[in-house]
């Protein structure tokens, strides 16, 4: 078997020395009903400012270590062992005033760069998305109504292969991977964020100080706030929306990420997303390359293009034929999202010369209030892969997901005082 990446040098001098380190806390992680392979952990943990932690597990005699990163509140890391179906493996928590967990490689680390109005998001030296967040121009000759910042384009494969598409000319609205409120109902007025020509309504990306980028040993990514504008004189915003996509080393051949949106009320008139056939969650516009002699949909239950619009799902996989070989992408909707298992909205293969369209569409059999004071979320991860993906491999990471492995926390020993 290869040497994972999370060889641990010298821990035993670093232990032993308790004004370098020191145990803060043992861990459990419980596997449960689930097997357990590259399993993503994030645990909510008070960390102490300018302190670095490492993560150690003793197995048969062995002392080895993984990845591991902290911030915002919380300790994230990825089992890089097996834990099969209802074990548990435990760890060291130790504070260390020394170096990061297990220093950073160049080959695993999630990084960032700024280009094209936005930011691009890089595992290692692969590209996985690119976030646009000023305003962009239409093509030339389009109605300027198009305008618009605030989607992924392009998400690639690991290998670079290119699965979205933006402003085709049969829906110029169209915007690689994006979250459209189609049919809303605000002031008593009806609002589309969507069909930008329509002149009703548009999203656009804002400076705040929730606004931030990251990038580390275990994962990287950003949080950008987008406003849902209601045009008019003067325009006005009737929702915020908080954009979180957090993109995951490597232990895998996959890319692995979250698209996280949490919407709430920017002022004191409530919202109402109305129940329509398209909408709101996770909507993709497929790559130009895809047709219907060359891609395929599956969903969780089995359904095709043939026959997948209108029913639910946990879990959608969009694959096919790319330029330079096979690749796609796995969708996987949270169980907590509202109206889950959420309907798809899926053009049908001979719709649109067989180009692809596929959408999460929570409300498309279901309305969906919105009151001010309160925060509603809705969770997808993202598996880009190369190649193809079946059903049973899609299952086991929605389950992964869907029922993470159990966490303990027990503290062994206060903070070090701080003068």
């Amino acid at each position: 078997m290869a040497k994972p990446y999370y060889v641990l040098c010298c821990l035993a001098l670093i232990m032993g020395n308790s004004a370098l380190a020191q145990t803060v806390a043992r861990i459990t992680v419980k596997s449960g009903a689930f097997d357990r392979h590259n399993s993503i952990i994030r645990i909510p943990f008070d960390i102490e400012p300018g302190v670095a932690y490492r993560l150690v597990c003793k197995e048969n005699g062995k002392k080895t270590e993984d990845y591991l990163q902290s911030g915002d509140d919380m300790l994230t890391w990825r089992m890089y062992k097996d834990l099969p179906a209802g074990e548990e493996r435990s760890y060291d928590l130790i504070r260390t005033t020394k170096g990061g967990s297990a220093g950073k490689s160049p080959q695993d680390g999630v990084t960032y760069y700024e280009k094209d109005g936005g930011f691009t998001i890089e595992r290692g030296r692969d590209s996985a998305l690119h976030y646009r967040a000023a305003i962009m121009e239409p093509p030339a000759g389009a109605d300027t109504a198009f305008r618009r910042g605030g989607f992924i384009h392009p998400a690639w494969t690991p290998s670079g292969k290119v699965l979205t598409n933006i402003h085709p000319k049969d829906h110029y609205h169209h915007l690689g991977i994006w979250n459209p409120w189609t049919d809303t109902e605000f002031e008593g007025k009806t609002v589309d964020f969507w069909n930008l020509k329509k002149r009703s309504g548009t999203v656009r990306p804002i400076s705040s100080p929730r606004n931030h980028l990251i990038a580390g040993t275990v994962y990287g990514g950003f949080r950008q706030v987008q406003e849902h504008v209601v045009i008019g004189n003067p325009d006005r915003a009737a929702m915020t929306e908080e954009l979180e996509v957090i993109v995951y080393s490597r232990p895998d051949d996959y890319m692995t990420w979250d698209y996280n949106s949490t919407l709430q009320c920017a002022s004191a008139a409530p919202i109402t997303l109305n129940e329509y056939r398209y909408g709101g969650g996770f909507a993709m516009r497929g790559t130009a390359f895809w047709n219907n002699e060359n891609s395929q949909l599956i969903s969780s239950e089995g359904k095709t293009r043939k026959d997948a619009d209108g029913s639910l799902a946990r879990w959608f996989i969009m694959q096919g034929a790319l330029e330079g070989g096979k690749g796609g992408l796995l969708v996987l909707s949270d169980p907590n999202n509202f109206n889950a298992p959420q309907p798809l909205r899926i053009w049908p293969e001979k719709d649109q010369e067989g180009q692809v369209f596929v959408n999460f569409s929570p409300t498309k059999n279901k309305p969906w209030p919105l009151v001010p004071g309160q925060t509603y979320s809705q969770r997808y991860r993202v598996v880009t892969f190369d190649g193809e993906m079946t059903p049973q491999k899609a299952e086991a990471l929605w389950k992964d997901y869907a029922y993470p492995a159990e966490v303990t926390v027990e503290m062994v020993s206060r903070p070090v005082s701080r003068r």
